[in-house]
């Protein structure tokens, strides 16, 4: 029996305990087996009787049995499973079959030669007859010898079977679930949950006591076989307690189950508990019986006997009743205000509810694994993985997890937005180039297909009948819920935010198209019901509005290494996460601990840090959920009184001088650094081609000038293969157009050149460079055009390998590479001058000396003097030359810290650090003499670093 449950290792599909997706052969033998040994036994002990045919039925037993053990040997090993040979199962069937064959053979072919009772007696005894003296010496002898216990070889072993059993059946990983998944050829692989009794929380106690009684009961009928009448007492007693303590432990457990659905959705306990309770019913009905047999034939020892039977059965099922429930206090969490606790205890991924049961998260997100009903009456479900293509949509109810509705959705496993109506609504596909739905599934629903992999013959998509069709687009599609019960789809170009009670099928999703301000559109937003908004304006920054103001910047530029403090634009935080809570409060989780901007304007630190905190969501009753991964692993925590605690948190303290950027830091110095505003974004006034027109945008953007000279970011054509800003305010771009040849477009002050460009028959990782009216694009294999002044275009091949964005256009016509961690010169003939590096990791360029050792890590770009500048993130370098290297300015002239990027425009330096941007430049004059401006397209002040 053990041999057939216990399960093979995983990914053999050598299991005979349950249906796997293909068949194995040997299975049925093997499972067969068991039940032959059983019934050779009840065979033997039938014909007990009959000598003649107890011998034939022995052996034909032990052929039998041989048979069937070779035939599941052959059919497990010779199916071409690997680690099939060596399973549990297979070794298990083969040893237990060997013995029981060789075991029934020797039955078959040994004898038996009756044992003389009165040998003794018969040899002192004389030919004459015996007195009576001697008939009742002979008597006593006879008497002492076969008056034994009816059944006593039979009834301990059965108990000690019995307990044994139930001990093995304490430890087995049996706990099936009923799962509407396990219908189908492949539903057993989704439908098994394992839990073993020791790991249910309610349950453990319960269970060693349960194995404690259940190996006395063992010990017991193994001593009873020696001296019966010594240990038979022993043996009822612990079979009482035993039984006792199985039933009632078991039933108590099932009144603890939550109550089934409408639709008979619940749990089946497993075979531990279904076994137990069989067997404590078995045990608890052998030592009643025996027990009255024995006080209505008055044994010795009568009184003594009921007392130990109803002391048993009252200590076992008071153990049984009085075991922990899985909602009794001790596993109510602990919730101070303000710190959060854990709202789904996830191990690896895994929630466990209060029986044990695993449900593994469906998505990379915890956060889109968890919804709540979206009219905010209680209530919770949850989307567990049950398969690389399938997922179940559970309830989770009470701390349990009870199963609804099965979805097959492909490689992209939905994301979960609330219930309403008795409806599931998720946003299902999302992957990028691929379609995406809003979709409404019943719940009363076995399975769901919201794969979105097929389409009607009228062209819209495929789902199961009964699932409706909200909304649908191309992704890439990604979504949250808001505080003011709306919820928030955004893609790369488009934001929608829908009103929960607005959400119907068939809906117009350009009704609910959302830009609070300038870089919304395909980005996430977060609302409150105070009209409290806050957005990305790229990829990591973030603004936020609060009704009847100004959009403002909420983190800003500061130095590396900035603690948090009371001005979030003075702190080093990198926003992961955010959401408005309902009264207007702005939390801001990272790789930082988690902080709150209150509407006074102060930045406050949760109580208990909380870091690596990944998305979070504003619930409508001023709850907060944070979907953290602590050492790599996920958790759900949630705060309860979050909007209402928020401003008891503790004030940050005010921001280091080097770091405060509401004030000047001491000293002066002769470069001034501009805070920009956000800056509008603003399609290109020609096509693609370069044609006056309206060119289709994508999602990048670059910094230029309209032809007011206006700072905006200009959006790059969809169709463009590569692009480069002038350094003037211009943009160059590339394109293939539709007479088949490539075509450089360059535009500046609103007006378009267009130049033709030598064919690239097939372009490998396209990367380009441009400096007023020059241009360098490379196409792999070390072939790059040059495209100069009055329409020349020529192609010249460089060995090498280029580093991704280390290609820079100089205004001297010469063009700057980094290949093989080597920063290079190169003219339009193809001669290239080494610079400097070599080595992959070595000393930053702002070292003093070490040139042959300097590392081209950084971004390089063209100078405001034309020359080669490089950025480290933090100094700005000028290349003079081979091996000469000048720092024009660091942190202590206001160079910004870790920025993103940096643009150019005239005499103006644009470091974009993702969360705003600063306008850099000098007063007086540059090293090289030519004038820095102001910057044009600024709005705010200057003022010293």
């Amino acid at each position: 029996m053990l041999s057939v449950l216990v399960p093979g290792p995983t990914g053999t599909d050598c299991y005979l305990w349950r249906a796997t997706t293909q068949p194995v052969d040997g299975r049925g033998a093997a499972l067969v087996l068991p039940i032959a040994m059983l019934a050779l036994v009840l065979a033997d002990r039938l014909a007990a009787d009959h000598f003649r045919y107890r011998q034939q039925v022995r052996g034909w037993g032990a052929t039998g049995l041989a048979v069937i053990t070779a035939t599941a040997w052959i059919g497990l090993t010779g199916q071409g499973r690997t680690g099939c040979s060596t399973s549990p199962a297979v070794i298990g069937i083969v040893t237990c079959g060997t013995l029981a064959a060789a075991v029934a053979a020797w039955w078959a072919i040994r004898t038996q030669a009756p044992r003389p009772l009165l040998q003794d007696v018969a040899e002192d005894s004389s030919a004459g007859p015996l007195n009576q003296s001697e008939l009742r010496e002979i008597f006593v002898r006879l008497t002492t010898q076969t008056d034994v216990p009816a059944c006593t070889p039979i009834a301990p072993t059965v108990a000690g079977t019995l307990a044994a059993l139930l001990l093995l059946s304490t430890v087995l990983p049996w706990r099936e679930l009923i799962d509407p998944v396990s219908i189908g050829p492949a539903g057993a692989e989704a439908g098994l949950a394992r839990a073993q009794l020791w790991d249910l929380p309610y349950a453990s106690t319960w269970a060693l006591a349960l194995a404690a009684c259940a190996t006395a009961t063992l010990a017991a009928a193994i001593l009873a076989l020696v001296r019966p009448g010594a240990f038979l007492p022993v043996l009822r007693t612990a079979a009482v307690a035993t039984g006792c303590l199985a039933v009632t432990g078991v039933l108590a457990a099932l009144l603890r189950l939550p109550a089934r659905l409408s639709d008979g959705v619940g749990y089946r306990p497993g075979l531990g508990a279904w076994l137990a309770l069989a067997i404590g019913v078995l045990l608890l009905a052998f030592a009643l019986t025996t027990t009255a047999l024995s006080v209505r034939r008055q044994s010795r020892g009568r009184a003594l006997r009921v007392a130990a039977v109803l002391v048993a059965g009252l200590v076992a099922t008071a153990a049984g009743l009085v075991a922990p429930a899985a909602a009794a206090p001790q596993y109510e969490p602990q919730v101070v205000a303000g710190v959060p606790h854990p709202l789904l205890d996830l191990h690896g991924g895994q929630l466990v509810d209060r029986l044990g049961m695993r449900v593994a998260i469906g998505t990379s997100d915890p956060l889109d694994s968890i919804a709540a009903r979206l009219d905010g009456t209680p209530g919770e479900w949850l989307l567990g993985r049950t398969g690389s293509e399938g997922s179940t949509v559970f309830e989770y109810r009470d701390g349990f997890a009870l199963p609804r509705v099965a979805l097959s959705h492909g490689v992209t496993p939905p994301a979960l937005l609330g219930v309403a109506d008795d409806k599931l609504l998720m946003l299902a596909g999302g992957a990028a180039q691929k379609r995406w739905a809003l979709l409404a599934v019943p719940l009363n629903l076995v399975a769901a297909d919201v794969s979105l992999s097929h389409t009607n013959p009228d062209g819209t998509l495929y789902v199961t009948p009964g699932v409706d069709i909200y909304a649908t687009g191309v992704g890439p599609a990604l979504t949250h819920r808001n505080a003011d019960r709306s919820i928030v789809v955004w893609g790369a170009t488009s934001t929608w935010q829908i009103p929960a009670n607005q959400l119907r099928a068939g809906m117009d999703l350009t009704q609910f198209l959302v830009a609070p301000g300038p870089g919304a559109a395909g980005n996430s937003v977060s609302s409150g019901p105070d009209g409290t908004t806050a957005w990305r304006n790229s990829e990591t920054g973030l603004a936020l509005l609060r009704r009847g103001g100004q959009p403002q910047e909420v983190t800003g530029i500061a130095p590396a290494g900035c603690r948090l403090s009371s001005d979030a634009a003075s702190s080093s935080l990198t926003v992961d996460s955010f959401a408005v809570d309902v009264r207007g409060n702005l939390w801001l989780g990272g790789s930082s601990p988690t902080a709150v901007l209150t509407p006074d304007g102060l930045l406050r630190q949760l109580p208990g840090p909380v870091t690596q905190v990944d998305s979070m969501e504003a619930r409508p009753d001023g709850s907060m959920l944070l979907g953290v991964s602590p050492g790599g692993g996920d958790q759900v925590l949630e705060i309860p009184d979050a909007a209402a605690s928020a401003s008891s948190y503790p004030v940050l303290p005010e921001p280091e001088p080097r770091c405060d950027r509401r004030k000047a830091a001491s000293g002066s110095t002769p470069y001034s650094v501009r805070l920009l505003p956000p800056v509008p974004v603003a399609d290109p006034p020609v096509t693609a081609e370069g044609v006056v027109g309206k060119a289709t945008s994508g999602t990048n953007t670059e910094l230029a000038l309209d032809s007011r000279g206006r700072l905006l970011r200009l959006a790059v054509p969809s169709s463009a293969r590569v692009w480069a800003p002038d350094g003037r305010g211009g943009l160059w771009w590339t394109v293939s157009r539709a007479s088949g040849d490539e075509a450089a477009v360059h535009l500046a002050g609103g007006r378009a050149t267009v130049l033709r460009g030598p064919d690239v028959p097939d372009p490998q990782g396209e990367f380009a460079a441009a400096a007023g009216d020059r241009l360098v694009r490379a196409i792999g294999g070390g072939l790059y055009d040059f495209y100069g002044p009055g329409r020349e275009v020529s192609r010249v091949k460089v060995s090498g390998s280029l580093r991704q964005k280390g290609l820079v256009q100089l205004a001297s016509g010469d063009v700057a590479m980094v290949i093989d961690e080597q920063l290079l010169l190169v003219n339009r003939s193809g001669r290239s001058t080494k610079l400097f590096g070599g080595e992959a990791t070595g000393w930053p360029v702002a070292s003093a000396g070490r040139p042959d050792q300097w590392t081209t890590d950084g971004d390089w770009f063209t100078g405001p003097d034309g020359k080669l500048w490089g950025y480290d993130g933090s100094e700005l370098v000028r290349v003079d030359g081979p091996g000469r290297v000048t720092v024009v300015a660091g942190p202590a002239q206001g160079v910004p810290q870790a920025a993103d990027d940096v643009t150019v425009i005239d005499t103006a330096l644009y470091f974009d650090s993702a969360t705003t941007s600063s306008n850099w430049s000098r007063r007086d004059e540059c090293c090289a003499g030519s004038p820095f401006a102001a910057g044009r397209g600024t709005q705010s002040a200057a003022r010293p670093c």
